[in-house]
């Protein structure tokens, strides 16, 4: 009997260990992979300035890494949620979004501009009211225009398919972050830049209430730049990017 029953506890034990496979222990990035140089698509594979950035922070936690990349506008709420550990994807750091998400210190000074035909050169500000202006949808782009302007954009799943429609004629101007507006103008000889019309900085977003993920991401980052490696890899990604633009 006794051994009958140990039998069969053990049975019962197998059962309920085989529906428990081992825990994934990975530090899982989200972003949005038309965002170069800081994340696009290698065929198949996301890669860019943020992706290393994350990678280095798993490499500190020593935990596996993964990347996964969705729609923008689902990016916060991926951490927000607990899909996600940490997303990056040049995502600027504003009051609105602090009170959903923590952010780490920052590791790039950057901003927005106004991509527009030559034809029609932008020269100011004023410009743009009650014009037609593509955007990035869930960006500070987006932003812009809805709070300094006034009026609806013209929203689009990235800042490449809202210089398409420029070129179409079915927007008068882009508003865009300076990196992904310089890939979409590379050998447009039709198109330009106007000068940055706001300042911002880009941070590591993550669901509130974590301070050992959050202290791990910022001494990442402190540590990166004072190396020189964040400035190595912003040259690498950029040029592997423009070549890119050119094929």
């Amino acid at each position: 009997m006794k051994i009958l029953k140990m039998l069969a506890c053990a049975a019962v034990a197998a059962v309920a260990l085989s529906g428990c496979g081992p825990k994934d222990n990975s530090l899982k990035m989200i972003t949005e992979a038309t965002f170069p140089p800081y994340e696009f698509l290698r065929g198949q594979e996301v890669v860019g300035i943020d992706v290393e950035i994350c990678r280095a922070v798993a490499r500190k936690l020593n935990r596996p890494f993964k990347a996964e990349t969705v729609d923008f506008d689902s990016v916060i709420p991926a951490v927000i949620s607990g899909k996600a550990d940490l997303a990056a994807a040049g995502i600027t750091v504003t009051e609105d979004r602090k009170k959903n998400v923590d952010f780490s210190i920052p590791y790039v000074k950057t901003g927005i501009v106004v991509i527009f035909k030559k034809a029609s050169p932008f020269t100011d500000a004023a410009q743009l009211k009650g014009k037609k202006i593509g955007v990035q949808s869930g960006t500070t782009s987006e932003t812009y225009v809805l709070e300094q302007l006034k009026q609806e954009p013209e929203r689009c799943k990235s800042p490449a398919e809202a210089v398409a429609a420029l070129k179409a004629g079915r927007v008068d101007f882009v508003i865009s972050d300076i990196d992904p507006a310089k890939n979409c103008v590379k050998g447009e000889a039709d198109l330009a830049l106007s000068d940055f019309i706001t300042s911002e900085e880009y941070a590591v977003a993550i669901r509130k209430g974590q301070p050992e993920l959050l202290k791990a991401i910022d001494e990442t980052i402190a540590e990166l730049k004072k190396s020189g490696q964040l400035a190595k890899w912003i040259r690498q990604f950029t040029e592997e990017s423009d070549k890119l633009k050119d094929k």
